[in-house]
């Protein structure tokens, strides 16, 4: 069977190679977008907890606002009756009590219904006769008239104020808005009152205002919920103040949560319900309130010590709900909020999965584009040219293939060479051939660029080696350089360089590869039908002019010297590779170094470190430090000139067995060109 063409091999090495290489790079970006999804949920969580804060502080506000109203009632009730009891004169003072629109009823009782205004004040309704009364009901019946303005502005001009309610220990009560008396009757229920239990002397104690619990007030009032204090005068106890808050106002407050997902509820002490959008949907029609245990997913949270047990202001998963919960100073009550954690997920998909794919889309269709190019502008040609470069050594000329425009020279030159050879029969005219397709593939441009200064040189030997260096620019402005050299003589060694060259711009110019990367895939990639084991050593470095950054790989080649602005010099450390062309696979590290302005980094071959003079001493790597120390270049020209003209003066009259190249970038200085 016929062995696969050069062509076929190399193509299909490629394909492999570039194939594995995109689907880890794809990998690598998938586990990327998962990172990225995963960052997002937790900031879609941070947002939530800020979203549920801003909420919190609203309520906080409203509740703590009706707790100090409450207060004001207290304390504005205390200097009506605060004086001594000498200094108080408190009767019967009926012009007073008609000037008040206050009544006697002739079955009993008394009460406002005659009052003139009804948006003056509200209703005082009570029991037994305004006369024949002891003097602290007629303190008492004044301090509830002189609070009846106070009442009445509370009800019209806080929203959260459905009704306040002064009950006196005294058998009466006002109560703002005013309401007929039929509908306010003062009777054994008023003592009935959760609100006058909880303000009792021997419940309350240290008279403090508190929240009672929730009641129905009628179809139009709806729920309220009390906010209340005990009144005294002295160690006196005179009754209860209340202000009486709507749930209805709670609940339209509450639906301002910004939050488009889940649901955010109020929950008093005993596991109640106050306000919730999803299951109050009509606040004023609600007779009763609903459990806690009802409000989310069966089993989430089932009574309030589940709910004191999660972390106040932090988000908690509980059955894969998230569950915030945030406790009220002003009441004694929670905000909790819960969502499905799979709706966040899939909420964060519908947001952030077009935008992913697109990414996903570009990346593929680039590296599609990438492949494209590489194919048809460098693998192709490359192997073609191997090609044609086998067919020619064996004497069996072709015709040039179709090619890219910038091949045409080396197939050219492979052609003339070849023929040139058999014609003139003699070594010699190949070495010149071969010195000649070495020297074409140097660069013969160098940047102007006022940041940094790049040259480079070789002294070829008199025998056609492989020592070859190139620059050129990456993408992103940095600057590539190489100083290599091939195993081997004459025109394999040079013919390899080429081809070294030429797969290490093309890899380093067509994507932003690391010089790690860039080493690996040239190594593989020079791997490919080595049957003569032909191999590479040398430095791949990539320089930013604007930071002064470098990083570099070091493929079994001497390391380079970097002297600084002061004359102090080093060598850049080894990053431990080997040498291009040896074994497939291998992995390459790089390492990083900074250029300041005034320092050069200097890139050379084993021509001028193992240089001999006529009694076959070498040059050493001292000499080559001793060049610099103290004195450093100012240029890359000066710093290359320098160590060619040192190596030739060491040799003296020794004949130079192999070429001595050099190249060098001097920084001075960083930033954006102008």
């Amino acid at each position: 069977m016929n062995a696969p063409a050069p062509e076929l091999r190399f193509f299909r090495n490629y394909n492999r190679k570039i194939g594995l290489a995109y689907a880890v790079l794809l990998l690598v970006l998938v586990v990327f977008l998962v990172q990225q999804l995963r960052r997002s949920m937790a900031d879609e969580i941070e947002s939530i907890q800020g979203h549920l804060q801003r909420h919190h502080q609203f309520l906080e506000f409203v509740l703590r606002s009706s707790a100090d109203e409450v207060d004001s009632l207290r304390m504005a009730a205390g200097p009506l009756v605060a004086e001594p009891r000498p200094a108080r004169s408190c009767g019967p003072v009926p012009a007073r009590w008609a000037a008040a629109g206050l009544r006697e009823r002739p079955n009993g009782g008394f009460d406002r219904d005659a009052l003139a205004d009804l948006d003056a004040g509200g209703n005082l309704v009570g029991q037994g006769g305004l006369r024949g009364r002891d003097v602290d009901f007629y303190c008492d019946l004044d301090s509830a008239l002189g609070l009846d303005p106070r009442l009445q502005a509370l009800a019209f001009q806080r929203p959260q104020a459905a009704r306040t309610r002064f009950i006196s220990v005294h058998g009466f009560h006002l109560v703002s808005p005013w309401r007929p008396s039929e509908e306010l009757p003062f009777d054994g229920r008023v003592f009935d009152d959760p609100v006058w239990h909880m303000g009792q002397p021997a419940q309350n104690p240290e008279r403090l205002k508190f929240w009672g619990p929730s009641f129905f007030a009628g179809d139009e009032a709806g729920l309220l919920v009390p906010v209340a204090a005990p009144v005294y005068e002295q160690a006196r106890f005179m009754g209860v103040v209340s202000l009486d808050m709507s749930l209805d106002h709670l609940h339209r407050v509450n639906a301002s949560f910004g939050y488009p997902l889940g649901s955010v509820a109020v929950v008093d002490s005993e596991g109640s319900v106050l306000a919730n959008p999803a299951i109050y949907g009509d606040p004023l029609s609600v007779r009763s309130l609903h459990r806690l245990v009802h409000l989310f997913s069966p089993g989430l949270l089932t009574n309030m010590d589940d709910l004191r047990a999660l972390p106040d202001g932090e988000a908690a998963v509980v059955d894969d709900w998230l569950v915030i919960r945030r406790g009220f100073t002003a009441a004694p009550w929670e905000l909790v909020y819960a969502v499905a954690r799979t709706d966040l997920w899939l909420h964060l998909l519908s947001e952030r999965a077009p935008a992913m794919g697109a990414a996903l889309l570009a990346i593929a269709l680039m590296m599609a584009l990438i492949y494209a190019i590489s194919s048809r502008e460098f693998v192709a040609p490359a192997a073609r040219l191997v090609e044609h470069l086998i067919a020619e050594s064996r004497l069996q000329p072709r015709p040039m293939p179709r090619v890219p425009k910038a091949w045409r020279p080396w197939f050219e030159a492979i052609t003339q060479g070849f023929r040139h050879s058999v014609e003139l029969s003699t070594l010699r005219n190949e070495l010149d051939i071969a010195a000649a397709m070495q020297q074409s593939i140097l660069p013969r441009q160098w940047p102007s660029d006022t940041r940094y200064s790049l040259w480079g040189s070789t002294a070829p030997a008199r025998e056609v080696g492989g020592d070859f260096f190139d620059h050129f620019e990456l993408a992103d402005g940095r600057r590539a350089l190489v100083v290599a050299d091939v195993s081997g003589k004459g025109i394999a060694a040079g013919l390899f360089a080429m081809v070294a060259k030429t797969l290490l711009r093309s890899l380093a110019t067509h994507r932003l590869t690391s010089p790690a990367e860039v080493a690996a895939q040239v190594n593989n990639g020079l791997c490919v039908d080595n049957d003569n084991s032909t191999f590479v050593t040398g430095v791949h470095l990539q320089y930013d002019p604007g930071t002064g950054s470098l990083a570099y790989v070091n493929a079994g080649h001497p390391p380079p010297l970097l002297v600084r602005a002061d004359g102090r010099c080093e060598w850049l450390p080894a990053t431990g590779g080997t040498a291009f062309g040896v074994m497939e696979d291998l992995v390459y590290t790089q390492r990083q170094a900074s250029l300041a302005p005034g320092d050069t980094v200097l890139m050379y071959t084993d021509g001028v470190t193992e240089g001999e003079d006529e009694s076959t001493r070498q040059f050493g790597a001292e000499r080559l430090l001793a060049l610099f120390e103290g004195r450093p270049p100012t240029s890359a020209q000066e710093a290359v000139q320098r160590i060619i003209e040192a190596a030739r003066r060491f040799a003296g009259k020794a004949e130079q067995f192999d070429d001595i190249t050099g190249m060098a970038v001097h920084c001075l200085r960083h930033g954006a060109l102008p």
